[in-house]
C-alpha cells in the first residue's frame, strides 16, 4: 500500500470517529485510576502502587478485537510480543512470549494469582478473552512476592465471577472462525470458545532458521478453550480450565542456491535449485491443558490450593528431500520422529495481612511440586521404529515471603519485601536456595501525585529440559539459577481528565539461561543451554486522557538498551564471553483512539518498535515493526452487537520474532461477526 492509500484511510477513519453523537455506554469510560491488586498483593489504586502498571479491563480488550491474551498485550506500553507463527499459532515447545523490559525469559503470568509457568511456558496463545475480567500487568522484577520467572514482570488474568449469556459467531479470511458461548446458572458460569485459522503460505523466510533454505507454510491453526467458575460465596470459589490448541506446519525448500560449510567438517551442503517448491516436513504440534484452582480471599487471608498440567506432542513427518544429493522420496518412504513433554505443577499457597496503627505486615508460604515426563525422539526410518528415550523429573520447591508496610507520615510510606526459596535436591543433586529482597519507598507530593523509588533483587530457576536435554537440546545440570537486580524511580500524577506515569529503570541480570545453536561434528544443530548476562537501563511514559464518556486516548513512548553478555559454546560445550552486544528494540511506542458515536464504538490501536537487533551472531539490524488494529462495534440492542475487526490495517510484512529465525505478522485480515445476549 503506497503512502497516500494509506494517509486516506487514516483520515477517512478519523473523520468516521469524530462523527457527532452521543454516548450509549457508560461502562466503557475509560477509568483513569483503576484499582490493582497484582503489585503489592493487595488492594490500591494505580495511583499509589509504587509500580509501573497497566490494567487492561474486558472493555478494553475487546476494543483491540483479540481473541487471546497474547493478541491483547501486543499494544501495551514496554512490552514487545514474539511470536513464531501469525494468529495465536505455535510450535510446540516453542511457544508465543511476551517480552517485558527486554527480558525474554522473566514473564510470569497468573491467573487469579495462581502461577501457570511450567517449563519456562505460558501458552498465553490460549487464554481466551471471553472469561476475564481484567488483565494487570506489573513491570519489573516482581520475584520477591511472586517468585521464580518474573525477572521482567508479572501478568495477572483476572477471571470474571458472574458471567454473561451469550452466544458469538465471527467469521474472516485466511480461513478465520471464533466461536464463544457464555453462561451463568446460579453460582456456576462458564465460558467455551473456538478458534480456527486455515492455510497461510509463507509465514517464515528461508534465510533464517536451521536448516536454511525452506520456507514455512500453516495448513492450520485451532484452539478451543473451557472455563467453569463456582463461587461458593463472595469468599470462596472453585475454577477449572481446560483447553487445547493444535497447529500443523509444512516445511518446503525455496530453491534459491543457499549453501552453508560445517566449520568442524568442513563439509558444504548446498541446496539445490531443483528441490524448489519440494516438502521437507509435515509439524503437528498439540498442546492439552489442564488447570483446578480452589480459592479463598477474606481481604486478609488468601488461599489457593492448584492443580496444573500440560500435555505437548510434536510429530514429525520428514518427506526425506535430502538437499545436498537433489533426492526426493514420497511420502511412502518418510520417516517420522516424535517427542512429548507432560509438565505438572501442584501447589499451595497462603499468606495473611495483619493491620497495625502505622501499616501492615504480611506473611506468607508457598509449596510447588514440579513434576515433568519426557519422552523425546521416537524415530521411524524406512520402516525401523528406534524407540526415544524417557525421562522423569521432579522438583519440590519451598518459600517463606513476607511485607512489612510502614507509614511514616500520611504523605511518605515505605514497604519492605522479602521471600526465602530453596528445593530440595533434584535428579542431578541441585539444590537451590535464594533469599530476595526488596525495598521501596513512596511519598504523595499532593493528593493527585505520587513518585516512587525502589530496589531490589529476583530470580528464575533452569528449568528440566535445560538442565537435563530434550529434543534437539543438550542438557547442562550444572546450570546456575539467574540472580537480578533492578532499581526503578517512577512518578504518577492525575489532572483533571489526564493520567500522566513515567518510570527510570535500571536492571542487571546475572546467569540468565540463554539458548545457544552448536553445530554437531555430523552437521547437525543442537541447542546447548549457557548462563549469561543481561542488563538494561530504560525510560518509560505515558499519558491518558478521558476527554468526555465518548472520547479517550492513550499514549505510551519507551527508550531503553537492552543488551547481552554473549558466549560463544564450542562443541564440547565450553563456553567462552565475547562481550556485550545489543538485542531486541530500543524504542518503543503505542496509540489508543476509542470513539464512542451513538449506537456505534470505534476504537483504532498501533504499535512501534523501532531499532531492533537480532538476537543472533553476527547481530544484524531488522526493519522496524507496525503492528495496527480498527475495530467497530455496532449496539444494535440491548441484546446484539455486531462487529468488524480489521487487524494489520496497513497491511505490512513485519517480522514478529526476534531470534535466528524470521516468522512474519499475518497480512490484512478482518474478522465479522454477531454477538447475541440472552
Amino acid at each position: 500500500m503506497n503512502k497516500k492509500a494509506k494517509n486516506g484511510i487514516l483520515l477517512a477513519l478519523l473523520a468516521c470517529a469524530l462523527a457527532g453523537g452521543e454516548t450509549a455506554f457508560a461502562d466503557q469510560v475509560y477509568e483513569l485510576n483503576p484499582v490493582t491488586v497484582t503489585a503489592q498483593r493487595s488492594q490500591s489504586s494505580d495511583l499509589k502502587t509504587p509500580s509501573a502498571v497497566d490494567v487492561l479491563t474486558h472493555s478494553d480488550i475487546q476494543k483491540t478485537g483479540a481473541t487471546s491474551v497474547q493478541e491483547a498485550l501486543k499494544f501495551t506500553t514496554g512490552i514487545i510480543a514474539h511470536a513464531q507463527g501469525p494468529r495465536n499459532i505455535s510450535q510446540g515447545t516453542m511457544t508465543n512470549k511476551v517480552v517485558i523490559r527486554g527480558v525474554e525469559k522473566g514473564t510470569l503470568v497468573l491467573v487469579d494469582g495462581v502461577p501457570i509457568n511450567q517449563a519456562g511456558r505460558y501458552n498465553l496463545e490460549d487464554i481466551p478473552v471471553e472469561s476475564i475480567e481484567k488483565i494487570e500487568v506489573v513491570r519489573g522484577g516482581g520475584a520477591v512476592l511472586y517468585g521464580s520467572e518474573a525477572n521482567g514482570g508479572v501478568i495477572n488474568i483476572i477471571t470474571k465471577g458472574e458471567r454473561p449469556n451469550l452466544v458469538r459467531a465471527g467469521f474472516g479470511n485466511y480461513g478465520i472462525q471464533n466461536y464463544a458461548l457464555s453462561a451463568q446458572a446460579g453460582k456456576l458460569g462458564f465460558t467455551a470458545t473456538y478458534d480456527h485459522t486455515g492455510k497461510i503460505d509463507h509465514v517464515s523466510s528461508p534465510e533464517g532458521g536451521r536448516p536454511q533454505g525452506m520456507y514455512f507454510n500453516i495448513r492450520r491453526g485451532e484452539h478451543a478453550n473451557f472455563n467453569a467458575r463456582y463461587d461458593f460465596n463472595d469468599k470462596l470459589f472453585i475454577s477449572h480450565s481446560y483447553g487445547r490448541n493444535s497447529d500443523h506446519y509444512l516445511y518446503r525448500w525455496d530453491g534459491r542456491p543457499y549453501s552453508s560449510t560445517n566449520s568442524k567438517t568442513h563439509k558444504t551442503i548446498v541446496y539445490p535449485a531443483a528441490n524448489a517448491g519440494a516438502p521437507y516436513k509435515n509439524e503437528l504440534h498439540s498442546t492439552e491443558e489442564n488447570l483446578t484452582t480452589l480459592h479463598y480471599d477474606d481481604g486478609n487471608l488468601k488461599a489457593e490450593i492448584f492443580y496444573n498440567r500440560r500435555d505437548q506432542k510434536s510429530n514429525n513427518n520428514n518427506a526425506g528431500t535430502y538437499p545436498y544429493m537433489g533426492k526426493k522420496y514420497n511420502y511412502n518412504e518418510k520417516y517420522y520422529d516424535s517427542s512429548s513433554y507432560l509438565d505438572e505443577t501442584m501447589g499451595i499457597d497462603v499468606s495473611n495481612r495483619w493491620h497495625f496503627s502505622k501499616g501492615s505486615f504480611m506473611l506468607g508460604y508457598d509449596f510447588q511440586r514440579e513434576m515433568e515426563d519426557a519422552t523425546v525422539s521416537d524415530k521411524m526410518a524406512m520402516g525401523k521404529l528406534t524407540k526415544g528415550t524417557f525421562h522423569h523429573y521432579t522438583r519440590n520447591m519451598h518459600s517463606f515471603y513476607g511485607q512489612l508496610a510502614y507509614d511514616f507520615t500520611e504523605a511518605t510510606r515505605a514497604n519492605l519485601n522479602f521471600r526465602e526459596t530453596w528445593t530440595e535436591a533434584d535428579a542431578a543433586g541441585n539444590k537451590y536456595d535464594k533469599f530476595t529482597p526488596e525495598f521501596i519507598l513512596m511519598h504523595d507530593l499532593d493528593k493527585n501525585t505520587m513518585i516512587y523509588g525502589k530496589v531490589g533483587k529476583s530470580f528464575m530457576m533452569p528449568t528440566f529440559t535445560q538442565l537435563y536435554g530434550g529434543r534437539n537440546i543438550r542438557g547442562a545440570a550444572d546450570l546456575k539459577p539467574s540472580s537480578g537486580t533492578h532499581y526503578e524511580l517512577g512518578w504518577k500524577k492525575n489532572v483533571g481528565k489526564n493520567a500522566w506515569r513515567a518510570a527510570l529503570y535500571h536492571y542487571k541480570i546475572d546467569d540468565s539461561q540463554e539458548a545457544k545453536w552448536i553445530t554437531e561434528k555430523d552437521g547437525t544443530y543442537s541447542i546447548h543451554y549457557a548462563n549469561e548476562n543481561i542488563r538494561n537501563t530504560g525510560i518509560e511514559l505515558e499519558w491518558t486522557r478521558n476527554q468526555s464518556d465518548n472520547l479517550s486516548w492513550h499514549a505510551g513512548l519507551t527508550y531503553s538498551h537492552p543488551e547481552k553478555q554473549e558466549k560463544k559454546v564450542s562443541t564440547a560445550g565450553k563456553e567462552t564471553s565475547i562481550g556485550w552486544h545489543d538485542y531486541y528494540g530500543k524504542i518503543g511506542g503505542n496509540l489508543g483512539i476509542n470513539y464512542i458515536s451513538g449506537k456505534l464504538t470505534t476504537a483504532f490501536n498501533i504499535s512501534y518498535l523501532g531499532r531492533r537487533i537480532r538476537d543472533t551472531d553476527p547481530y544484524p539490524s531488522m526493519k522496524s515493526q507496525w503492528l495496527s488494529d480498527l475495530n467497530f462495534s455496532y449496539k444494535a440492542n440491548e441484546s446484539s452487537r455486531f462487529f468488524l475487526n480489521i487487524d494489520n490495517l496497513f497491511n505490512r510484512r513485519d517480522i514478529i520474532s526476534t531470534s535466528s529465525s524470521t516468522f512474519y505478522d499475518l497480512g490484512r485480515n478482518f474478522m465479522f461477526g454477531y454477538e447475541y445476549k440472552f
